[in-house]
């Protein structure tokens, strides 16, 4: 469990007023001050009246995508940390929101305990590019389970493979070996899907 510090401000942007009064229902009893809005344009004013800690927003709106709004809010406020919440979970989009710095990301539908966990450790987090980096990790592993092609260029050509992707060394050669020790000491705990490269590497060296 995260432990909850100091009250700190989160703004929540989605177009569907619904899903933020989950989003406020969810954190309630949290020591953070939630603000929300279904608009963007406002987004971009509480962003500049209110000092916030935190920027919680959906990709898919009619008024304005979620990146566009990521983008526009980096030029005021380069060092926001951001959550984007999707239905449509991708490694595409994925990858567009980390580079522009996004912490994470939370696909829907979600539980209460998923979204409160998830917006506790960006807040507190200590280290923003160990974090961007961290789930950079958990997305090639992601990666590994839904495209064959990539994980044979993983075999072939090792951490080569892993050229677009700005992650330490130590963490390329870990998801090329298969070192499961080293990534769970670094990473975190991972996921049935996350594992399977991980176990096949373990299986292709024993035998």
């Amino acid at each position: 469990m995260v432990k909850e510090l100091e009250t700190k401000k989160v703004l929540i942007l989605d177009d569907e007023q619904v899903i933020l009064n989950t989003c406020q229902d969810i954190l309630d009893g949290t020591s953070l001050e939630v603000v929300t809005t279904t608009s963007a344009e406002e987004c971009f004013n509480l962003a500049i009246s209110e000092n916030l800690d935190l920027f919680v927003t959906d990709i898919m709106m009619p008024e304005l995508n979620g990146v566009e709004v990521v983008k526009r809010l980096r030029k005021s406020n380069p060092h926001l940390t951001v959550l984007v919440i999707t239905g449509y979970p991708s490694m595409d989009t994925a990858r567009k929101f980390m580079r522009l710095g996004a912490y994470d990301y939370i696909p829907k539908p979600f539980t209460p305990e998923e979204f409160r966990e998830t917006v506790l450790k960006a807040i507190n987090k200590q280290d923003p590019k160990k974090a961007i980096r961290e789930t950079l990790v958990l997305q090639i592993l992601d990666r590994t389970a839904d495209d064959p092609e990539f994980c044979d260029r993983l075999y072939i050509e090792g951490s080569e493979a892993l050229k677009d992707y700005d992650i330490s060394p130590e963490a390329k050669a870990a998801i090329v070996s298969g070192d499961l020790k080293w990534i769970q000491e670094n990473v975190g705990k991972l996921t049935e899907k996350q594992m399977v490269w991980l176990v096949q590497r373990l299986e292709s060296e024993i035998w």
